[in-house]
């Protein structure tokens, strides 16, 4: 990532001098996707190697934060209903994560809805943080590769969005090490259903913590 930052920069010098505006124009969008790969794999290597420290974690207020911060972006994300859940986790990891699988339900999905549950899992008490979006979904037959560093749905990468295909990956990365994961599925419906499932953690554990 690092090392495709200096030819980049010397390519976008030489492209401003481009004098067809079409040819300059196409120069400096393929540039700007480049260097949105080369500071994603910059952050995934990050988040792989960073080392975090957990903390209980209302996983409800967490959930509610987030969507409020991204509202006030002007994504369409509406917190639908939470309950009283804790987890363990880092904060500022496990907001990166849910905070990028809201943003893809928003931005590929149109509109994001959010719950937060208490639920029951195959290995007992789950939290789960449900995201649902109203888009197009994602064919049956490339569902297992949406967690593929770099994999895009569209075919056309979708330039007038944003981001380098690894927002999942570095999602699932985070959840992953907190001992949990993340399940895609379309929606019967239409659209995309992301679950987040993290261990629960019991309200006496939660308020010995916050106590310590």
């Amino acid at each position: 990532g690092h090392d495709l930052r200096t030819p980049s920069t010397r390519m976008r010098l030489r492209a401003e001098f481009v004098e067809d505006e079409e040819e300059r124009r196409l120069w400096l969008t393929d540039l700007d996707e480049l260097e949105r790969i080369a500071d994603s794999a910059i952050l995934l290597v990050r988040e792989e190697s960073g080392k975090t420290s957990p903390e209980t974690l209302r996983l409800d207020t967490l959930v509610t934060g987030i969507a409020g911060e991204l509202k006030d972006q002007n994504l369409d994300v509406t917190v639908t209903g939470t309950q009283t859940v804790s987890v363990r986790a880092g904060k500022l990891a496990l907001s990166r994560a849910l905070r990028n699988l809201m943003i893809n339900a928003a931005t590929h999905g149109r509109q994001a809805t959010v719950s937060v549950a208490d639920a029951d899992g195959a290995d007992g008490a789950v939290a789960q943080v449900i995201i649902e979006d109203e888009g197009p979904g994602i064919p049956p037959e490339l569902l297992y590769r949406v967690f593929e560093p770099f994999f895009r749905v569209d075919p056309g990468r979708r330039q007038n969005i944003a981001g380098a295909g690894l927002g999942l990956t570095i999602a699932r990365e985070i959840v992953q090490r907190a001992g949990g994961d993340i399940k895609i599925s379309n929606r019967n419906g239409g659209g995309l259903k992301q679950v987040v499932e993290l261990a629960k953690v019991e309200e006496q554990a939660a308020v010995k913590d916050a106590a310590e």
